[in-house]
Parts: structure tokens; sequence; C-alpha cells
């Protein structure tokens, strides 16, 4: 299945009106051993769409490449389109510093990939203290790491009925994990932020993972959510190591 877009930036291409067009940008892996770190974010943002309506705005999935220097082009790529009118990042190449500096626009980045914003149009989805810090743990999720006995992360666990509704966005669709309510959460603040025309850093959004606004780059007052599997459920715990786990709930 190849659901996702390879950018041409090449000066023939046909430039889109921006002011009749606008697209939302998913750069991430979409193959190899991290595709579903893409996936995930894609059928999210396909969900955060269509909840609010906005057949209007085209997303755009971006595989980055699987390298800094191929996602730093792709980024680049994505630059000389006027309707792109934000970027959402996740991977460790997709988020390196080397990207976010040749970026111009508003550009979220989702998950712990072990590098800080270095730009000023780099927003990071996650708690400061996540942010700044690779956490193994988002790969241990994804099915790509060590077994860990906890792990971080600013997302929840996906209720019945979201699991649902984004299994129902494709038939090839996985059980959603933390990053793709997150992911949900940062469409739904992209989409609002284009429909009242705001900037990033005055928009505003309350979602799955609470109230989702940007301060000085950072989501304030992130969630810090501290999680353990036990076989193969995922429980999340408070930070007295409580028990708040569903136990319908699978990564």
């Amino acid at each position: 299945m190849s659901v996702f877009v390879i950018w041409l930036a090449l000066a023939g291409c046909a430039v889109m009106d921006s002011g009749r067009v606008r697209k939302i940008a998913l750069l991430a892996p979409f193959e190899g051993p991290g595709r579903a770190i893409g996936y995930n974010a894609l059928y999210a943002l396909r969900l955060a769409r269509a909840d609010v309506g906005g057949g209007d705005v085209q997303l755009l999935a971006v595989d980055d490449g699987g390298a800094v220097d191929s996602a730093r082009k792709r980024m680049q790529a994505l630059n000389l389109d006027p309707a792109v009118a934000a970027i959402l990042a996740l991977g460790q190449a997709a988020s390196h510093p080397d990207v976010q500096q040749v970026n111009d626009r508003p550009l979220i980045i989702i998950g712990s990939w072990g590098h800080d914003r270095a730009d000023e149009h780099t927003f990071y989805a996650a708690h400061p203290s996540i942010a700044r810090a690779r956490l193994d743990s988002d790969l241990r999720l994804l099915g790509m790491g060590e077994n860990e006995t906890a792990l971080v992360s600013s997302g929840r666990l996906a209720d019945a009925d979201f699991q649902r509704r984004y299994m129902e966005v494709d038939l090839h669709a996985p059980a959603p994990n933390l990053l793709a309510t997150v992911t949900y959460d940062m469409g739904r603040l992209i989409l609002g932020a284009l429909e009242s025309a705001v900037s990033m850093d005055q928009a505003r959004h309350d979602g799955i993972n609470g109230r989702i606004q940007f301060v000085d780059g950072y989501w304030q007052e992130a969630p810090r959510h501290v999680f353990r599997y036990e076989g193969e459920r995922l429980v999340m715990l408070n930070d007295e190591g409580a028990d708040l786990s569903d136990p319908s709930m699978t990564p």
C-alpha cells in the first residue's frame, strides 16, 4: 500500500493557489521498521479532519527517507509550496535540528526523539522534560525497542470510541498508539487555527489530552503520564504509581 507522497520540488511543478488550497503536511517514516510511526499519525490526522469537516484541507503524507539528509531535502521541498500551512514531524530524522532549521512554516514535533527545539518555527507537542531527552519508551511503544519497565508520554491511551472511529478511517489502520491521540489533538489544533486565521502560538484546543496551547514553543501544562507493560497490556500510572489503566486497552 502506498499512501505517502514523495515531493518533487522542481521548477516546472505547478504552484497551487494558496488562497484556495490549504495543506497540512506530515513528515515521518512510512517505510522500513519505523513505518508504524507514520501510519499511526496519518490515520489520526484523517480522523481529525473528518471530525471537523475539514475536507477542503489536503493532508500530505511525506516519507522522510529514513535519514536526516533526505528528511532535510523533503522539508525544503515542502517549504516551496505556498499552500502548506503547517507541518507535523515524527521520528528521529524528521525532528532532527538540521531538518528544523531549513523549515519556515509552523512545525509541530510529536513524540520524543532525542532532539529539542532548534528553530523559532518549531513547536514541541510534549512536556518539556520529555521533549529534551530521547525516551526509548516511544520506540518500545511502537514495537521497535527493548522491553521497558516504564515509559513516559504526554499522550493518553485511546478509549474504545476513539479506537473504533480511528480504525474505521481505513481498512489497514493499525490499533492507535499514544502518539495517535496526540497527533489527533494537534491536527484539531491546526485545523482550528486555519479556520480562525490565528497563529500557532495563539491557537487553543481542548482535546483528548487536555488543553492544547503553546508558550515559548512548548505545550503549556502538557501532561506527563507514566506507563508500564503488564504482559501485552499497557497500563497508565500516576506519579505515585496508582493503577489508572482501562482493562480493555492494549497498545
